[in-house]
């Protein structure tokens, strides 16, 4: 084949539906698979931000006495998530509060230490938040994280450093 034929197949045709049919694909494209990408993605966001605030929690809750991690306006439930939110948490689009459970169960009993066997304690915080999405897209259903709220539940567990903490 000559160079010629070649370049007379390449030319675009007089009719320009090539350029007709480009507004109309580039809406779809950025409707169907950009807008929810970036969606997923600060989906993942909120997520990793609100396991940084679960794993801040759950290790001031393993140094501290129960009754401090219960208070409502305590460090575990009102102090740590306030500084998360004036910090990383800016990230996140919340629709409401911070909601943390601090919990308590028994560990492994560890026998050798004296008298009396001592028993380990561990400290459960679930820290629930729910999230706004960052760009709504206009389905006709609500699709948590695309155009609906979706709720995070972040459960962590960590050993209590003096285990007689947990019963004051």
């Amino acid at each position: 084949m000559s160079v010629e034929r070649i370049r007379t197949r390449r030319r675009r045709t007089n009719r320009g539906a090539g350029i007709a049919e480009f507004g109309p694909g580039i809406l779809v494209l950025v409707i169907c698979i950009f807008f929810p990408l970036v969606d997923l993605l600060s989906v993942c966001l909120s997520y990793c931000t609100i396991m940084v605030l679960n794993y801040n929690q759950v290790a001031q809750a393993a140094l501290i006495r129960a009754s401090e991690a219960a208070n409502p306006g305590g460090d575990i439930k009102k102090g740590i998530p306030d500084t998360w939110r004036g910090g990383m948490g800016k990230f996140v689009n919340m629709s409401g509060n911070v909601q943390t459970d601090v919990s308590y169960r028994n560990g492994q009993t560890e026998s050798g230490k004296g008298a009396t066997d001592a028993q380990d304690v561990i400290v459960r915080v679930r820290t629930t938040v729910t999230c706004n999405p960052f760009l709504p897209i206009p389905f006709f259903v609500g699709i948590p994280g695309i155009n609906a709220p979706f709720p995070i539940v972040v459960f962590q567990e960590k050993q209590m450093e003096n285990p007689d903490f947990s019963q004051q």
